[in-house]
């Protein structure tokens, strides 16, 4: 069952990409509730539910917004080709991408004041859906449940980000100025405790947990045997699946060695099953390990997703043997300067632990090179 927030409306955006400044595209659209199926008992009783909050409450559904943000960018910037379009009015940045290898990623945002007021006190576990068309392409986004009240991240926007990133396959080239082009959205808000169909995370994470017909194995660094399927993994790994087309050790012996903790390789194969990041958004040294791992194994879009989350988490939540090894890393990988800029950023903002740190003394014993950049960055301010 569900209700219509938005349907069918046409939007102008400027779907602005993110090279090494983010840049980002928003919409509003006006609420209009309205049951989403004509003749359905089960929306016309959540619409009922829902506008009855709204008046109960003093509310009001109209004059109140829903933002939607588009974010979008390149899935590896390595392989990619910049092309520079100068005229009399105006410079134009454009890239060349391989659509049908490593497509642009979107990422999308929802938020506005109808979440805000209203959905933070409904008591009804709910997602939100976005149906939208955008030249000649199709996009559906369906959010995790939310939780209740309404899980406002405090991000100041009162915005709900969708985890998975969007392929886009269909724009072999992009530009970063843009002209504003048309499209069309539909919003929809599920109710979920009484789904009339099976969410297909729902049905991979199953597969994952049970160990359904498993026939390979991820081994952790400390030797235990986390089981998997070869198709999950070459889906997202382009190193996967070239490994399985051959007759290595690993494809003959159905198991390979990883780098990772236990909880390591749990939280990626999360990752690839159901887009989950609940373990890496609670500690550093998950979301490092799965960083680390996404590159080595040409993961774009959880590279892409560690980045961000990376990028986006205050000084305070990084263990500081983890921030430090985390500029270790980032100083060796090309374009991971804006990494590099958030482990200076973190260590400057609280030094007293570098005295005593492990990390720290380890990188001049083995690492000396990065243990003077470091130490010149940090006296940098």
């Amino acid at each position: 069952m569900a209700v219509y927030l938005v349907n069918d409306k046409v939007f102008e955006a400027n779907f602005n990409a993110i090279t090494t400044t983010k840049s980002v595209s928003i919409v509003d659209f006006d609420v209009n509730l309205a049951p989403a199926a004509a003749k359905c008992e089960e929306s016309e009783k959540f619409y009922s539910d829902l506008k009855s909050f709204i008046d109960l409450n003093g509310l009001s559904s109209s004059g109140n917004q829903i933002s939607v943000t588009f974010m979008v960018s390149r899935c590896s910037d390595g392989d990619d080709t910049l092309i520079i379009h100068d005229d009399s009015r105006t410079k134009n940045i454009s890239f060349a991408v391989k659509a049908h290898e490593k497509p642009l990623a979107m990422k999308v945002k929802v938020g506005g004041p109808f979440f805000d007021k209203v959905l933070k006190g409904f008591r009804e576990k709910t997602k939100i859906k976005l149906d939208f068309e955008k030249s000649g392409e199709k996009f559906k986004v369906v959010s995790k449940e939310l939780d209740i009240p309404f899980d406002n991240p405090t991000e100041g926007d009162y915005s709900y980000t969708f985890e998975d990133d969007l392929g886009i396959f269909s724009w072999p080239h992009f530009y970063l100025l843009t002209a504003y082009s048309s499209g069309t959205m539909t919003i929809k808000l599920l109710k979920c405790n009484t789904p009339t169909f099976r969410d297909a995370t729902a049905i991979t994470e199953k597969i994952l947990h049970d160990r359904i017909h498993c026939d390979f194995v991820l081994q952790a660094k400390n030797g235990a045997s986390v089981p998997c399927h070869m198709s999950f993994l070459a889906c997202h790994s382009q190193v996967f699946e070239r490994m399985f087309q051959t007759d290595c050790k690993e494809v003959q012996e159905k198991s390979c060695p990883t780098s990772l903790s236990e909880a390591g390789v749990n939280a990626l194969l999360k990752f690839l099953y159901y887009s989950d990041l609940d373990d890496a958004t609670k500690s550093s040294s998950i979301s490092l390990e799965l960083l680390k791992t996404a590159h080595e194994y040409d993961m774009a879009l959880l590279e892409i997703a560690m980045k961000r989350m990376l990028l986006g988490k205050s000084n305070d939540w990084f263990d500081w043997d983890v921030v430090l090894l985390l500029f270790q890393f980032a100083l060796k990988v090309e374009d991971y300067q804006d990494l590099k800029g958030k482990a200076v950023e973190v260590i400057k903002s609280k030094p007293g632990p570098l005295r005593t740190s492990v990390a720290f003394k380890q990188f001049f014993k083995s690492d000396l090179e990065t243990a003077m950049e470091l130490f010149l960055l940090v006296l940098n301010k």
